[in-house]
Formats: C-alpha cells, sequence, structure tokens
C-alpha cells in the first residue's frame, strides 16, 4: 500500500466535467492526502482537462471507459489498484466542506472504525437524498436505510479487499430497473462481515437533492428507480421484516397524504411503495422478472507496496 495516500477516492462520470471539477477544488484543499480516480464513461475523454494537474502532481489517474454505462462497473474499475488507506465514491456532482476529509481522517485513528458514514447536505445544510437520522451512532441494517447514501461512505482498504466488488446489476446506469442501491448492498455486506461502520452526522457532504425540481415526470421516474433497487437489495439480503416495514410505511403515507389533499406528496409516496414492492419480486413496470443479482468477488490485479 501507498503510505503517501491516506484517502483513494474513487469518481465514476458520464457528465460534464464541469460538474466534477468543484469536486476536485474541494479535494485539493483537504488538509489530507489523496488519490483521485476518475473513471469516465463519456465518448470522449473530456474529464483531463480539469484532473490533469493532479495527475501530474502524482495525485490522480484517468481511465476511460467510453463503452461502458453503469455508476458501479465504473466504480468497480476504479477499484482495481488501490492507492489509499481509506477508500470513498464521491458523485461526481458533489463536494467536500473544508476540513471534512481531515476530520474523518483523525476518527478511523483514534476510533477503530472499519468504515464510516456521513448525511448529504445541500448548501443550506438541508438533508438531500434521505430522511437522516439526527443523532449518531454504529450503522446497523436496519439503520443503513436513513444513515447511507453512496457519496458518504468511507471504507478502509482491507474490508473492501475482503468483501467483493459493486454489484454491477444495482446502480444508476446499471441496464436493469434497479437504478440504485449499489452502496446498501456493499454496506450490508460489510456488516455482515462483523465490520464497524460509524455514522457522524455532524459532518457531511454536499450534494444537490434531484426532489427540489419538484414532482415532475423525471423526478419520478428517479424515484422509482432508487426505490426498486431499494427493494432489490432488501430480497438479496433476506431483510422481510424490513421490507415489510418500508413497502407498508409507503402505504400508510400514501393514505396520510391522499387523506390530506396532498397530491404531490401523495404520488411521491406511492411511487416509493409500489417501487420497492417491484424491487423485492425482482420486477420491472412491464412484469418481466429478473433473476437474483450475484456479486463479483473483488480480486486486485495491483497493489502499492
Amino acid at each position: 500500500m501507498n503510505a503517501d495516500h491516506r484517502f483513494h477516492l474513487v469518481v465514476s462520470t458520464i457528465r460534464t466535467p464541469d460538474h466534477l471539477a468543484r469536486c476536485l477544488e474541494t479535494i485539493e484543499r483537504a488538509g489530507v492526502s489523496v488519490f483521485v480516480t476518475v473513471v469516465e464513461q463519456r465518448p470522449t475523454p473530456d474529464a483531463l482537462a480539469v484532473l490533469q494537474p493532479l495527475i501530474d502532481a502524482g495525485h490522480a489517474e484517468h481511465v476511460h471507459q467510453p463503452d461502458v454505462r453503469g455508476v458501479s462497473r465504473g466504480r468497480n474499475a476504479g477499484m482495481t489498484r488501490l492507492r489509499g488507506e481509506v477508500i470513498a465514491f464521491p458523485d461526481d456532482d458533489c463536494w467536500y466542506p473544508d476540513g471534512v476529509l481531515a476530520t474523518i481522517s483523525h476518527r478511523f485513528a483514534t476510533q477503530g472504525l472499519d468504515a464510516a458514514s456521513i448525511p448529504s447536505r445541500g448548501s443550506d445544510e438541508q438533508g438531500t437524498m434521505l430522511r437522516w437520522r439526527r443523532r449518531p451512532g454504529d450503522v446497523t441494517s436496519w439503520r443503513v436505510p436513513r444513515t447511507v447514501v453512496s457519496s458518504g461512505i468511507f471504507m478502509r482498504r482491507e474490508v473492501l479487499e475482503r468483501l467483493g466488488d459493486f454489484d454491477e446489476d444495482l446502480g444508476t446506469g446499471s441496464g436493469t430497473p434497479f437504478g440504485a442501491g449499489e452502496e446498501t448492498d456493499m454496506v450490508l455486506r460489510a456488516l455482515a462481515s462483523g465490520a464497524r461502520m460509524r455514522y457522524m452526522p455532524d459532518l457531511s457532504v454536499r450534494h444537490p437533492d434531484f426532489r427540489d425540481a419538484g414532482m415532475t415526470t423525471e423526478t419520478l421516474a428517479k424515484v422509482r428507480r432508487y426505490n426498486r433497487g431499494f427493494g432489490r437489495v432488501l430480497r438479496k439480503h433476506g431483510l422481510y421484516g424490513q421490507a415489510a416495514y418500508w413497502i407498508g410505511r409507503g402505504l400508510v403515507g400514501t393514505v396520510v397524504r391522499t387523506v390530506r389533499g396532498d397530491r404531490d406528496g401523495a404520488r411521491f409516496q406511492h411511487t416509493q411503495m409500489s417501487a420497492r414492492l417491484q424491487g423485492w419480486r425482482g420486477r420491472d413496470d412491464e412484469g418481466r422478472v429478473y433473476p437474483a443479482c450475484g456479486t463479483v468477488v473483488f480480486r486486485p490485479q495491483h497493489t502499492e507496496k
């Protein structure tokens, strides 16, 4: 392992590099040693322009995958050569407030952690992506849906090496109906292996919230893809009680919002509920059934000594 890098951040991107530029700017101010791997799934290697200064300094690499799609595939490609002690997976449009990575590094060093999770917040301090748990604590299977998002997870290198890659049937761009859940699956596997993961709500990664656009057709389509992935992961791990809870919660939410006359809220809750059920059953909107998804074993091909 290359001790020169405390963190290795793996970014899978398919969007224009202006999204990535803000993320890289905050990484350069991190105050700790960071290596960045950008896996770009665009026809042309446009991200090189913003990444080149870090590459020249020996703190980054660029992987071009023009014929590959899917965030899980991109992250797996970026993990074939790990360059740090703690690995994270920021989205291309997220950014870290000053001091966050340095604080996480200190806590890994002093608290005996195998992994950590921080919430996603917008620039206005409001939580994004999830309804976040307010109190710190150890991440458990039941707490994962309110304490884990991919851009906010950090894992020790040795944990990832024993777990396996991200499940490529899950996540944005996977080519399946299950457009999320790859990080939930990874965390559940880590917990099952005995890893200790701490949730730290006093820190955050900044990220826009797709729901800010309102209950548009595009927003609801994302809600459906994300929640199908969630239901899929619950089934993969045999979490029957959690599936009943989260599907039932969506049903109750639909009824309550309907009674209140909140049409958008009712549509949101119903979409969540039905998509979680679809994911649990392994079905898409047309009723097609998808076989149980598997896990790729991680065998690093290159190791930094």
